[in-house]
């Protein structure tokens, strides 16, 4: 599906109110996503991301630049316009917003109803979009008898029976605790990705950024390259380890990325993974643990753009001890899993080879 724009945002502004009261929201957005992307955007609270969502989502017209969706314009788009729209787009939401009035399997029905979809192949599309939400044992069940994590699982169902080209979700981890958050959005991936949907995620969850294909970032109101982002955490990442260590603080923050390296390798980071490198940083740094998050999730985004440490650091000699400890930390983070993976095998001596350590690996590597 190479090509095949589903979303073309070209110089996109937006503001509210009018006269004294007029405040600009979005300031000359460009963005271009393709079927079958999945991408994540990101930003600080109030820096118009749900903003931007809405103008995609046909739920306001847009004012200012161009906003097609699905080759429509909808800058100054009529109410009808809008709704033909909606219709072909799903929507997951931060809260589920299931109706408590109505079953599960009422509350996906509805979506149907509204697309036009009735009979027999309403009932095919519910059986079988239930099936793949692990539902089907619950359709008949009111929202107030299913868990948080089901309920989202009904909602992401209702978004998906009528086989939408775009898929918008605003924040659908943020009342979830993790594990049901991990699986919601891998259960969104999945989902789109059977269905060829484009599919736009908005986060502040930097846990969940490795299932995108892209992350834009979007900081009040202007949507900035996430190069520059990270380039940005990296010069806090450093003066924040130089703080604690001034000798030390090139070596962690390369150590540090390395880590994220391994854990990034195959293109998905497990919470085992995640755990054993919050203690191996804890551990090496005696960070805080609001520290150790802080620099671990900043070496997964430097890992997840390819922007490395922006050549800003040398790779640093290692002495006997250190380079045994750094190779050893390693391979704890590609066995953390229970098993090391050819691609984590590349990446670590990708890296010995780098930091002249490939003596080091012989001793380390399973059998």
């Amino acid at each position: 599906m190479a090509g095949d724009t589903r979303i073309a945002l070209e110089k996109v502004s937006y503001s509210y109110g009018k006269g004294a009261l007029k405040k600009q929201i979005l300031f000359d957005v460009d963005a271009q996503i393709e079927a079958g992307q999945i991408v994540i955007l990101t930003g600080p609270s109030g820096s118009g991301k749900t903003t931007l969502l809405t103008l995609i989502g046909a739920l306001r017209s847009a004012q200012v630049g161009s906003v097609k969706v699905l080759g429509e314009e909808l800058l100054n788009a009529k109410e009808r316009a809008l709704i033909k729209a909606r219709r072909k787009m799903g929507y997951i939401f931060q809260s589920h917003n299931l109706l408590d009035s109505l079953t599960i399997h009422q509350n996906v029905r509805m979506a149907l109803q509204l697309a036009g979809i009735r009979g027999s192949e309403a009932r095919d599309r519910i059986g079988e979009v239930l099936d793949r939400v692990d539902l089907r044992d619950h359709e008949h069940k009111y929202p107030r008898e299913l868990s948080g994590g089901q309920k989202q699982r009904a909602g992401i169902a209702r978004a998906l029976v009528t086989r939408p080209q775009i898929i918008l979700a605003d924040e659908p981890t943020a009342s979830l605790d993790k594990h049901t958050g991990r699986y919601v959005v891998e259960l969104i991936e999945d989902l789109a990705r059977e269905d060829g949907s484009a599919v736009i995620l908005v986060t502040h969850d930097n846990r969940i950024l490795d299932v995108a294909d892209r992350i834009l970032h979007l900081e009040d109101g202007h949507m900035r390259p996430l190069s520059e982002v990270v380039s940005e955490g990296t010069s806090r990442m450093l003066n924040l380890l130089e703080k604690h260590d001034p000798d030390s603080a090139n070596y962690l923050a390369s150590f540090s990325f390395a880590l994220a390296r391994i854990a990034y390798s195959d293109g998905l980071v497990r919470d085992s993974e995640r755990a054993e490198m919050r203690r191996i940083l804890h551990e090496v740094a005696r960070l805080e643990p609001a520290e150790v998050e802080f620099i671990m999730e900043l070496s997964m985004m430097l890992k997840r753009t390819e922007s490395g440490l922006d050549n800003r650091l040398d790779n640093p000699a290692l002495d006997e001890e250190r380079a045994e400890h750094f190779m050893e930390s390693l391979f704890a983070i590609a066995r953390a899993d229970g098993k090391v993976t050819s691609e984590e095998l590349v990446e670590i001596e990708a890296i010995a080879s780098e930091f002249g350590l490939a003596k080091h690996i012989s001793s380390k590597k399973p059998n």
